[in-house]
């Protein structure tokens, strides 16, 4: 497949927190590297009261994760995605410290910082294909808006309740 930018739209109010999403992504990293000898995801599932949010690579435009790596580990594909060569990573951390979003995981004892990079070489990433509830989905952000304002003329129209 392609690097073209391929993005994962988070629609987090959907997310009944079943960790489909981190188990799939969990079989995934542990083959990226070497380096990664841990068990772990790219991808978070943060709990508030009983409501989930899935914790993922935004794949900044600007990206201060690229910015920051001192090793060159992290750059940005000609599709535009942020992709790691896990090889190059020193563990500096520096990228952990300048991601917004706390999408950047610490390998401690490997020495490696993972994030997602996209599963680039799959065509549907695996974390989207583990989830059944619709959560995370390829969808480019401009199809997401355009779906939701549809979503909200019909509702408004049909007389519903705007959530």
């Amino acid at each position: 497949m392609s690097n073209k930018v391929r993005n994962i739209t988070v629609v987090s109010d959907l997310c009944d927190g079943c960790n489909e999403c981190v188990r799939a992504c969990e079989k995934v990293i542990s083959k990226v590297s070497n380096k990664v000898k841990k068990k772990i995801a790219a991808i978070k599932l943060i709990r508030n009261g009983s409501s989930y949010f899935p914790i993922i690579c935004r794949n900044c435009e600007d990206a201060p994760c690229v910015t920051a790596c001192i090793s060159g580990c992290r750059k940005r594909e000609e599709g535009g995605w942020v992709t790691t060569n896990y090889e190059r990573c020193v563990g500096c951390w520096m990228c952990v410290m300048n991601c917004p979003f706390g999408a950047i995981e610490m390998l401690m004892e490997d020495h490696v910082a993972i994030k997602c990079d996209g599963c680039l070489d799959k065509e549907v990433a695996p974390c989207v294909a583990a989830c059944k509830t619709g959560v995370l989905s390829h969808m480019d952000i401009n199809d997401y808006t355009a779906q939701t304002r549809k979503e909200a003329a019909e509702r408004f129209l049909s007389g519903s309740a705007i959530r």
